[in-house]
């Protein structure tokens, strides 16, 4: 689809949308004022309705008050009738004189009263009053003292309405003198009628009495009909009406819409009435909906005047476009030589200008990406070789513990093949053990912690372990989170069979350099057993508490050549959790004859809270020899050596030995453990070296702190044990 005939849609579619919108708002302003006028309408009729309701009660109360008064002239002027003669002509007469339309004379007679004398001869025999038409106390006959007469409300006689009729009642006879008024005026049924002929839409009018009562039924209807209101809903909206505030709806009755209205309204007399008005809606709809189609056909005259008009408008301004057009395109296949000529000043001219200057721009930047592009894969061409080519097994780890890519020194030094390494973890790799991808140490890696380089075993496809020394780091991408862990190992298994015979070797000069406190400590005993053995030869008696004693200098024996022979016999290497207290106390014991017999005392300051590692024990004890021995030759004199252990939060154990010698100078320190280095006469230079190579390969780390003439502390610092990190159980022995 072209721009232009998107361009003509959109602005077709945002118009349209704004012409739907209008005949919507129109429509719904329009009914809104329509049903404005027609509830105002309904208003003014119910007003107009109250009005002569109200007129026409007024009058009535006047007429039956009218009523009363010649009821009571007409029982004086005809007194003289009652019991005497009674014809026609003196009723009449009486009549004329008191102003009644019809004067009666009624006879009770079983049932009722018949009329016996009357103004209008036809009526004479007829039943003019049953029984239930007097009121309850006159069932026996009138009263003999008291209220002689009664006005009945208004009730059709005939072809007539008459708006009141009384009774008279003589003690002395039974009769009863009836007189009959008749209404001139209209009844509100007849002003109904007469509303609903001037206002056609005006379908019912109903004048519903209240009698002060809460609640409507249909027996409350006056006059009018309830053909359109005499429903549930309409019955409720009624007695909403009688609280006094005016209710209206629309409904549709019958198949017709109307809008049905409640006004109440109160009678001089305090009679509550409620006015309904039903109008007819079918002219408002009638005019609602010719409004609407002249608002659509309107609006489709103005959508399709503004489809043909924005085609010519944008087909004008989007020709000189073909030329820009013509120009991207030549830059979109890299061809960046010509212009576009520009001959306009405004947007589109400019916009050309635009285009132009970014063609230039495209192209130094197109030339300078090449180059790039170039060398990025020449330095990726030269990374790859160093990947694939050096001496170092290079092994790439996702998170999830995968082996993402490895290089070809891994594959050669290990065994495996290019498939193999899909379904490799690194778990399958690593010693059980001997490893540092756990959950703590790769947990530091993630949070930017980087881990010293330490030695590992992994596992040849063969199942055997080879040594090597690792260096892991953590690779991060450009928002600098850790997507993955490289690791570069080296073999060093030859190296580490060396540093073993380096260990041996020292181990050996321990034991060499140790033998002479060895014999005495040995030597000891060995008089105590000879000087019982003979006082028992003499005495040529057995002695049991000699015994005892002799017992106890043999195990002492024991005890010495066990822990001599476990520095001098080779052992293979063996991790296990041990407390660092026990073996270090176990040194201490050993050497405690040394250091007597060269005036030094020794002092333990141990924590009473475990401190678990894993280790390899005879290493270990290998370590805290050699710096014992340094400590005791630093003080010719003798002195004190301290032995403080104590737990570091939350991850390590620290163990510092410390004399009171001559101290290092500050200016040695730092070359201290490099092979051959000593400061020593006698020295080797290796006892450091190989200790400190053992405190790395326990994932430790070993200090030297020294004042020339105070002394020197050794600082060496172990991990603990990743599942033996809390709890106590008494300080070492």
């Amino acid at each position: 689809m072209s721009v232009k005939t998107r361009l003509s849609l959109i602005i077709s579619l945002l118009v349209s949308v704004m012409l739907v919108l209008n005949v919507f708002i129109n429509e719904h302003f329009i009914r809104r004022e329509l049903n404005s006028q027609n509830a105002m309408f309904s208003e003014t009729v119910g007003r107009q309705t109250s009005v002569l309701v109200e007129d026409f009660l007024e009058g009535r109360e006047k007429e039956r008050e009218k009523a009363a008064t010649i009821l009571r002239h007409a029982i004086e002027g005809a007194a003289t009738l009652v019991g005497g003669a009674e014809n026609v002509a003196s009723l009449r007469k009486v009549a004329k004189l008191t102003g009644a339309e019809k004067l009666e004379l009624l006879k009770p007679v079983s049932g009722g009263y018949r009329v016996t004398a009357s103004s209008d001869a036809s009526r004479i025999g007829q039943m003019a009053l049953k029984m239930s038409d007097l009121p309850a106390e006159w069932a026996g006959g009138p009263p003999a003292s008291g209220e002689r007469y009664l006005m009945k409300d208004t009730f059709s006689d005939g072809d007539k309405v008459p708006v009141s009729w009384g009774y008279y009642a003589d003690s002395e006879h039974p009769y009863i003198l009836a007189l009959t008024i008749y209404s001139h005026g209209y009844s509100p049924d007849t002003l109904i009628e007469q509303v609903r002929t001037y206002q056609p839409e005006v379908l019912e009018i109903g004048i519903w009495s209240m009698s002060g009562q809460k609640g409507v039924d249909a027996s409350a209807l006056k006059y009018g009909s309830e053909q359109y209101t005499s429903d549930s809903r309409g019955i409720e909206l009624m007695k909403l009406a009688e609280a006094g505030k005016a209710q209206s709806e629309q409904a549709v009755i019958g198949g017709k819409s109307v809008l049905r209205s409640w006004y109440p309204f109160e009678e001089a007399k305090n009679s509550n009435y409620v006015i309904s008005v039903v109008v007819d809606r079918t002219q408002i709809e009638n005019l609602s909906s010719m409004h609407r189609r002249n608002q659509i056909g309107s609006s489709l005259l103005i959508l399709a005047a503004t489809l043909i008009g924005t085609w010519v408008i944008i087909q004008l301004l989007l020709r000189p476009l073909k030329g820009i057009l013509h120009k991207v395109n030549e830059v979109a296949f890299g061809r960046f030589d010509r212009d576009i000529e520009v001959k306009r000043s405004d947007e589109i001219g400019e916009l050309a200008s635009r285009i132009n200057h970014m063609s230039g721009s495209l192209k130094s930047y197109t030339d300078k990406l090449k180059a790039a592009v170039n060398e990025n894969a020449l330095m990726k061409e030269e990374l790859e070789s160093i990947f694939n080519n050096t001496a170092d097994s290079i092994v790439i780890i996702g998170l999830d513990g995968n082996l993402l890519r490895v290089n070809e020194s891994f594959l050669h030094t290990f065994g495996y093949s290019p498939a193999d390494i899909s379904s490799l973890r690194i778990t399958d790799v690593v010693h059980p053990v001997e490893h540092a991808y756990k959950h703590p140490e790769l947990a530091r890696m993630l949070q930017g912690e980087a881990l010293p380089p330490g030695e590992e075993k992994w596992r040849h496809k063969d199942g055997d372990y080879l040594t090597v020394g690792v260096t892991m780091s953590a690779v991060r991408n450009s928002q600098g989170e850790v997507w993955s862990l490289v690791a570069v190992a080296r073999d060093v298994t030859s190296r580490a069979k060396m540093e073993e015979l380096l260990r041996q070797s020292e181990k050996l000069t321990t034991v060499g350099q140790l033998a002479a406190g060895v014999a005495h400590e040995i030597r000891n005993p060995l008089t105590t057993l000879r000087g019982f053995l003979q006082l028992q030869q003499q005495s040529g008696r057995l002695n049991l508490q000699h015994n005892d004693i002799m017992l106890a200098e043999l195990d002492r024996i024991n005890l010495i050549v066990s822990e001599f022979l476990i520095l001098a016999k080779p052992q293979a290497a063996k991790f296990e959790i041990k407390d660092v207290r026990y073996t270090l106390g176990d040194v201490i014991s050993l050497l405690d004859s040394e250091g007597h017999l060269k005036n030094a005392v020794f002092h333990t300051r141990f924590t009473t809270d475990s401190c678990l590692i894993s280790c390899e024990e005879n290493q270990l004890k290998q370590v805290f020899i050699n710096v014992i021995k340094n400590a005791i030759e630093a003080m010719p004199q003798g002195g004190n050596v301290y032995f403080d252990i104590q737990r570091e939060e939350p991850h390590s154990v620290l163990v510092r030995i410390t004399d009171e010698g001559i101290g290092i100078p500050e200016d040695i320190i730092p070359k201290i453990g490099n092979p051959f280095f000593t400061g020593k006469e006698t020295g080797t230079g290796l006892g450091i070296m190989v200790s400190q190579r053992i405190i790395q390969s326990h994932k430790g780390r070993m200090e030297i702190q020294s004042k020339l003439g105070q002394g020197t502390s050794i600082l060496i610092t172990l991990p603990m044990s990743p599942d033996r990190r809390s709890g106590g159980d008494g300080a070492a022995s």
